[in-house]
């Protein structure tokens, strides 16, 4: 009796439908692996929150069968999470190369928690049960990203990762194209691809560009002291700003926690060259012409170096006219007023600012269109699914797929939460898993969506609070109502039509003499009827005590 053939499952838990928060679980039989774990930063929907993770129900209910985390690359939209589920996962092996483990213990570091983290190289094949995954070197903005092939009995499953072709990557190590073109010519069944930049038309600039542009800044600017922002993990950005102020004699002052753990990390696993005394502790004497600081808050974070520079609230550093400030940045897509606020105040302070808009001193860590058509062409995926942007951008990449020869039937744009298996027949979707959004707020909050809903509520309408006594023997309420307002304009009328409307309420109902309860479910549906009608409706407290 022949084998019967297994197929390849995939199922969504972030990352697709969103820039961001990427988890993908791939299957075969009974052997199961996580592709990164990462987290989104809130947005104005979200107010309040310290981020957003996945929701990984699904992974508790398999954890059995689950035999490994690969980790593209460090950065946060692809292990932030793990920090947060660390004690679930704890007996499950994590993969990642020597940066990304490194980014990975230092977060765990800082919570007391463990993981079984085990490093590997570019090149690399790691056996996870019956699942194989290779780790493939891929230009990004950071050292240490990789592509993966994964190899399973049901074909193999090519992961892009976070991407670009750069031909003079600064590190000399270049995207393994002949790799990646052994394993599209062997055959792929599956390829995720991430979209991120399918928009840009052309192909993207290369890292070294940035560097020739920021040593002109130098070169323009030697009188003056400069302050450099920029991802604190982007560490090829962060070498050159180090060898450049090497070469032009300043010293440099890390401002920001993250900015100073990358560089210690990063030094540590040899992923950056620190030239000797480059570094020093605080300003000090120095001459503008002598320093430079390199900071963190290039997407205009509230409690950042840059922003704190801003308001001259960073270790007593005043901003004036000596300084110019590059954000060697772009903004990313809702963090726009924040970025231009802080770029303001530096103007206002006198200083001089370059940003991406001015001058090419930022490059993107992700391909561009003709990027993205090349590593199509070289794996050559019978069925293609794109990952790692908005919808619109799935959107598009999935047609350039179909023009590049994958057939329309073997094209699938999936959302959060959706499972597809990949067969000889074709792709089949399953019931939907559980998946979404899981909020953090110092802790993970076990119903965020409705405390992210309540504080929408706050935010736009308002709270009314009720505190009342109630006698409970004669089912009355005693003396008068105190109503507190907050976020809205509480009038003599709305207050005086609030006490009527409790009190009539209250002594027509037939009331439960033993439960306060019955009288704060009764008093909170009298005020949502007298606002009903009213665009603002705040959110209503009622607290009843009993006499």
């Amino acid at each position: 009796m022949a084998k019967k053939t297994k197929n390849v499952k995939v199922t969504f838990l972030g990352g697709v439908g969103e820039i961001g928060k990427n988890m993908t679980v791939i299957e075969c039989g009974e052997d199961m692996i996580v592709v990164d774990m990462g987290v989104s930063f809130p947005k104005e929907d979200s107010p309040g929150m310290d981020a957003i993770i996945p929701d990984i129900t699904y992974l508790k209910q398999n954890i059995k069968r689950l035999r490994g985390i690969v980790l593209t690359h460090g950065h946060e939209d692809h292990i932030g999470a793990i920090p947060y589920y660390a004690d679930e996962l704890k007996r499950v092996p994590i993969y990642g190369t020597s940066l990304t483990i490194g980014l990975v213990r230092r977060k765990l570091e800082k919570s007391a928690k463990k993981c079984n983290l085990i490093t590997v190289a570019a090149g690399d094949t790691v056996v996870l049960g019956g699942i194989k995954v290779e780790f493939i070197k891929v230009c990004h903005s950071m050292a240490g990203a990789c592509a993966l092939a994964v190899y399973t009995d049901g074909g193999t499953v090519f992961v892009t990762g976070d991407f670009k072709i750069d031909n003079t990557p600064i590190d000399g190590k270049q995207t393994n194209l002949q790799r990646i073109a052994e394993i599209g010519a062997k055959g792929v069944t599956l390829m995720l691809g991430e979209s991120t930049n399918v928009e840009r038309k052309g192909s993207s600039t290369s890292e070294m560009v940035v560097g020739q542009n920021l040593a002109n800044i130098f070169q323009a600017n030697a009188k003056k002291r400069l302050i450099v922002a920029c991802f604190a993990s982007s560490n090829y950005r962060v070498q050159q700003v180090l060898a450049l102020a090497h070469r032009y004699g300043r010293k440099v002052v890390l401002a920001g926690k993250s900015m100073k753990s990358i560089v210690d990390v990063a030094s540590a696993c040899g992923e950056l060259n620190v030239p000797k005394g480059v570094i020093v502790d605080g300003i000090g004497k120095l001459k503008p012409s002598e320093a430079l600081i390199l900071a963190t808050g290039s997407q205009g974070e509230p409690l950042s170096a840059l922003n704190k520079l801003s308001k001259g609230e960073f270790n007593k550093i005043n901003i004036g006219s000596d300084d110019v400030v590059v954000l060697s940045s772009s903004p990313i897509p809702g963090n726009e007023k924040s970025v231009y606020d802080v770029i303001n105040a530096l103007f206002r302070k006198g200083a001089e600012v370059i940003y991406d808009s001015m001058n090419d001193i930022h490059v993107s860590g992700h391909a561009y269109e003709e990027e993205l058509k090349l590593m199509l062409t070289l794996v050559h995926p019978t069925y293609f699914m794109p990952v790692h942007g908005e919808y619109r951008h799935q959107y598009k990449h999935a047609a350039i797929a179909k023009a590049l020869g994958v057939q329309s039937k073997n094209i699938v744009i999936p959302n959060i939460g959706e499972s597809y298996s990949v067969t000889a027949k074709g792709i089949r979707k399953h019931s939907n898993v559980p998946a979404g959004n899981t909020y953090v707020d110092g802790v993970i909050l076990e119903d965020g969506e409705a405390v992210v809903s309540d504080r929408r509520s706050l935010a736009e309408y308002g709270m009314l609070l009720l505190l009342a006594e109630a006698d409970l023997e004669r089912g009355t309420l005693i003396g008068d109502v105190d109503i507190v307002a907050r976020g809205f304009n509480l009038t003599d009328e709305v207050r005086r039509n609030v006490k009527n409307a409790v009190a009539e309420a209250v002594n027509t109902s037939d009331f439960d003499k033993a439960d306060v309860d019955e009288y704060a479910k009764v008093i909170k549906k009298t005020i949502r009827k007298l606002f009903g009608k009213d665009r603002q409706f705040p959110i209503v407290i009622p607290v009843v005590v009993e006499a």
